[in-house]
């Protein structure tokens, strides 16, 4: 046969792939031999094997039986021995967000204390022309519980030359300097927008640098602008970064405008290394999104869904704003009886869920609270009696605290609960939500595998860059599978009950994301007939110990055929 060989280095002898002749890219045939594939597909779970045309599985079985069913000219690829399985599907990613911070910003990690952030902004602030915008983020919400509290009065002393716009690590606040207020207009009269909180000092209505909600989110519109181009570096940049961890498909939780266009705009100049759905933002003011809502068919492609929508209903629990049944623990300012805000009535989203289950949109809702978790799935009931059973498959962003009562519901309306690793383990932030909503709630959250002996669908999500420092997968599958800290910084289990099985993990991780993102048929399993994306990784996860997933390495990511990344 004349044949083109890719040999893979064995990991005792090199730790990164070796290319021998052939490039990828062009070639139209190619064989994947002598691995363990695992194919996420029930009717033929394993093989050794599998074959390549033109980005298409055309063949999926034993080393014969696939090498019989390609031509003499298909490109070889030797696995020896390595598992090979479906790519990851990252169903709520913030991909424009984190080639922003990362590449146009002063971006430093959620990890770093007040003094480091004042050090990395000085230097920024050396590095930037007086009058221009430092951007940057993501500082902790954690801090506000510090002895040392996020206040304008700290970026003041940095610098009064700039206008300081810091996100935070949930995307939920952010923090200014008195510059950057003033720019954005906003003093002691300035009122709390609907939905936000203009935190205030002490006695006072001055504001002390921290927005919420939509008091952070109703000044984004407002910042500076990047070009086209930067907006589509952004996305590539961001692309390659999940690629190098084995992500092939993701649903961008929260997009305007300028981010559909930049989608289509890679897809349509073959930039594009993943399959993408885009979550439109709904009532948001930084953008048009009825306009986007309107022109959504313009911008979609092959690669790109707009048959998305996203809403959040409420905020998050260390900050208080997560709408809750049960009260939060009493304090100063709350007293002890609160229970969080929803930032649309229950009226307004039941309104908005028909309108948009009507127009064949699914809606992803951000609902951290048990409260907007139940009023989001009223809202959903009540789509179900106004239009019938359209098929959409809403999603609740974050179901984490879930009232008992409500976990059959979600196999009862067909609604999908969208899971972040963050929680799934022991973790400072645990430790934050013990503090506002006690040990017994906090000690309660993702209850993974009562919703799937329920029958609900769950999917993955790792809300990059916001909650997690990079989109790696593999530290999320192992706490699924653990329930215990991967990073080893934290003892003890988090409501080990709800631990699953590897198996029952990467079909969340794989199958059940292209379910929820409409592409099923296309994508999610390795299958004849189905789009080539999938990962070879440096280790069988079925025969490592539980605790060396998060170690683990992918080696090739391909996408629709077509290898976008490779060590």
């Amino acid at each position: 046969m004349n044949i083109s060989k890719l040999k893979f280095a064995s990991l005792l002898l090199l730790p990164a792939l070796v290319y021998i002749g052939g490039c990828a890219d062009n070639a139209q045939e190619t064989i994947y031999t002598n691995g363990f594939v695992y194919t996420v597909n029930p009717d033929q779970p394993t093989a050794e094997a599998l074959a390549v045309r033109d980005g298409v599985i055309i063949a999926v079985g034993g080393n014969e039986e696939v090498q019989a069913q390609v031509s003499d000219r298909a490109r070889v690829v030797d696995l020896e021995g390595r598992m090979l399985m479906p790519g990851i599907h990252d169903m709520h990613a913030h991909p424009m967000e984190a080639g922003e911070k990362y590449n146009f910003q002063c971006a430093f990690p959620f990890t770093f204390t007040v003094d480091q952030i004042v050090a990395k902004l000085t230097e920024c602030a050396a590095e930037t022309p007086p009058g221009e915008w430092i951007r940057g983020g993501q500082w902790a919400m954690e801090l506000m519980e510090t002895d040392t509290v996020p206040h304008k009065d700290i970026l003041d002393a940095i610098t009064r030359d700039h206008p300081i716009y810091l996100g935070d690590s949930t995307v939920h606040a952010a923090w200014l300097n008195s510059r950057g207020l003033a720019e954005m207009g906003i003093d002691a009269d300035t009122p709390d927008p609907q939905g936000g909180v203009i935190i205030r000092e002490a006695g006072s209505m001055e504001p002390t640098g921290i927005l919420v909600d939509n008091a952070a989110y109703n000044i984004i519109s407002k910042l500076p602008a990047y070009s086209e181009e930067q907006y589509k570096d952004a996305l590539e940049w961001s692309m390659r970064e999940m690629n190098k961890v084995g992500v092939t498909t993701v649903k961008d939780a929260l997009t305007d405008g300028r981010s559909l266009k930049a989608y289509k705009g890679l897809d349509e100049g073959g930039r594009l290394t993943m399959k993408v759905s885009t979550s439109i933002a709904w009532r948001m003011l930084w953008t048009d999104y009825e306009k986007n809502v309107r022109e959504r068919a313009d911008y979609a492609t092959e690669n790109v869904g707009t048959e998305f929508i996203k809403i959040m209903l409420d905020g998050i629990p260390p900050t208080r704003t997560s709408a809750m049944l049960d009260p939060y623990l009493p304090d100063e300012k709350h007293g002890d009886n609160f229970t969080g805000k929803l930032i649309h009535s229950p009226e307004r989203l039941t309104e908005d869920m028909i309108y948009l289950d009507g127009q064949g949109l699914t809606v992803k809702v951000h609902a951290t609270g048990d409260r907007a978790v139940r009023v989001t799935l009223d809202a959903v009931e009540a789509a179900r009696k106004a239009n019938g059973d359209s098929g959409m498959m809403h999603e609740i962003s974050h179901a984490e605290l879930i009232h008992p009562d409500d976990i059959p519901r979600f196999n009862q309306l067909n609604v999908i609960a969208e899971f972040s690793p963050i929680l799934w383990y022991p973790s400072p932030l645990v430790e934050v939500m013990t503090q506002v909503i006690g040990e017994e709630r906090a000690n309660r959250f993702w209850p993974a595998r009562t919703l799937l002996e329920a029958g609900a669908h769950v999917i993955y999500g790792s809300d990059w860059p916001s909650v997690v420092p990079d989109p790696n997968p593999w530290p999320g599958i192992e706490a699924l599978v653990t329930r215990r800290d991967p990073y080893g910084n934290f003892p003890g289990a988090l409501w080990i009950e709800q631990a699953v099985d590897l198996e029952t993990a990467l079909r969340i991780f794989t199958i059940n994301g292209a379910v929820a993102g409409k592409q099923a048929d296309r994508t999610g399993t390795i299958e004849v007939g189905k789009s080539a994306d999938f990962i070879v990784l440096d280790r069988n996860l079925f025969e490592v110990p539980p605790e060396d997933i998060s170690d683990t390495q992918v080696l090739l990511t391909v996408v629709s055929g077509r290898e976008v990344y490779g060590k």
